[in-house]
């Protein structure tokens, strides 16, 4: 907030604020990079890409850590457990850990879209716990709705979390949802039904 004569220079500056500050990663952490296959699953050929993406990534950048990898049909699923650089990896809000994801997705997919798998990583189960607390707010806002008769939008959200959402309230009775705007913009409204 603030007075007068902030300009944009002012902006800048209320923007590095809001920013919370990248953790360091420790100098003296752990370098092996140990994968596990998850018990009862075979790997494809993406599969086996996406275990040597990810240890040359990590080995790469001196991180090491513990990771268990899972596949279906549909996504090749990395759990990452790393109490020395989590707290990097997940930082802003997993940056460094989305980053991590594309860089793998273009690494591993490189044949025909029929032959692709999405690749999705969590570290420490902070992405899904962010799943669970967003499908939850998500609820919380649905009844808001019900009870005000009013439709409520959530703020922007990327298709991922879009996604989440609708599942969320698909089975709600009472409440219905849709998208609307463009782009990083795109945002879930749910509306109480008869409005």
């Amino acid at each position: 907030g603030g007075g007068g004569g902030g300009g944009r220079e002012g902006g800048r500056r209320d923007d590095r604020r809001r920013r919370e500050p990248m953790p360091v990663a420790p100098a003296d952490g752990p370098t092996e990079v140990l994968i596990n296959v998850a018990e009862g699953v075979e790997l494809s050929e993406l599969g086996d890409a996406t275990v040597e993406g990810l240890r040359g990534i990590f080995e790469g950048m001196g991180f090491g850590m513990e990771i268990t990898i899972s596949e279906d049909d549909k996504a090749i699923s990395a759990d990452l457990d790393s109490s020395y650089y989590g707290d990097v990896l997940v930082a802003r809000e997993l940056q460094v850990l989305s980053a991590i994801e594309h860089l793998l997705d273009k690494m591993v997919n490189t044949g025909d879209s029929e032959e692709r798998k999405k690749i999705r990583l969590d570290c420490n189960g902070v992405r899904k716990q962010q799943d669970v607390d967003l499908g939850e707010q998500a609820v919380e806002l649905a009844k808001r709705a019900m009870e005000e008769e009013r439709v409520f939008k959530m703020g922007p959200l990327n298709p991922r979390c879009r996604r989440l959402v609708h599942i969320a309230l698909r089975d709600l009775n009472g409440v219905s949802t849709h998208s609307e705007g463009e782009g990083v913009f795109r945002r879930v409204c749910i509306t109480p039904d008869g409005l």
